[in-house]
């Protein structure tokens, strides 16, 4: 879409995914209706980053830059050059669009959850928990958590947090950054995204940044009840019922 209005939704990418990925969420876009207008904007990792001409007029406004700071340095990149915009859908172009409506769906969320600034597919409810017991060893409130890992994790992500002066609140509740709806004006506000160098200081990022924004005093909120309801992503599969119910029906075929 070519100039359409103040919402941009912006996709990452990087030299090294295949570009089938950006293929299939740009099809699953054409599946569903927005149901708001809006600009879509591809911000490429990787100076090398080449996009196929037959996806070129896909695009509004295409960046190419460094590969520096994962999916959020490119999310980062895109709304500092994107003046004229006052929301920002950020995705990662692993995601698929699930069902018609999904950019109003983020705007409503965004405006009827109070002095929102943060709209997500998840909210993971293990990071819920106090700091003490995210770096306790011998808490059992994580049964799926490898306790080694965990503490390491959790520990790092502290101390940085501190050395970026950024308030680390009373637990790492934060938005994933697989999917995520914002406005400039939070964007001004907490300086953007935080530009990791390596992958514990890019997880750090990821609870930074819903660290900074509750910080001011803003809120967080998830889309649907039910974890990416929305848009998918692999790294996280529904949580809802019937999908769970589907998942452990596939696990039992003598195929799959």
């Amino acid at each position: 879409m070519r100039g359409q209005g103040p919402i941009a939704v912006v996709i990452s990418t990087w030299t090294g995914n295949p570009v089938s990925h950006l293929a299939a969420l740009c099809r699953s876009m054409d599946r569903y209706a927005p149901g708001l207008p809006y600009d879509l904007v591809l911000s490429a990792n990787g100076l090398e980053y080449t996009l196929p001409s037959s996806l070129v007029p896909r695009f509004w406004k295409i960046f190419v830059r460094d590969n520096v700071g994962y999916n959020l340095g490119a999310w980062d990149h895109a709304w500092r050059h994107l003046p004229d915009h006052d929301r920002f859908l950020f995705l990662q172009d692993e995601s698929s669009i699930l069902k018609a409506g999904w950019l109003r769906l983020f705007e409503q969320c965004f405006l009827a959850t109070p002095n929102c600034g943060l709209v997500g597919e998840y909210i993971p409810v293990k990071y819920l928990r106090p700091w003490e017991d995210l770096v306790d060893h011998g808490s059992n409130q994580f049964e799926k958590w490898n306790s080694r890992e965990r503490v390491e994790s959790m520990t790092f992500c502290r101390r940085q947090l501190a050395q970026w002066g950024i308030p680390e609140g009373p637990c790492a509740r934060h938005v994933t950054s697989v999917v995520q709806y914002t406005s400039r004006r939070v964007l001004e506000l907490v300086d953007g995204y935080i530009i990791g160098k390596t992958k514990g200081e890019a997880i750090t990022a990821e609870i930074g940044f819903s660290r900074k924004i509750e910080a001011r005093g803003f809120s967080l909120a998830q889309v649907g009840r039910y974890r990416h309801s929305v848009v998918s992503h692999p790294q996280w599969p529904s949580n809802h019922p019937l999908a769970r119910l589907k998942r452990s029906i596939m696990k039992r075929l003598p195929w799959a």
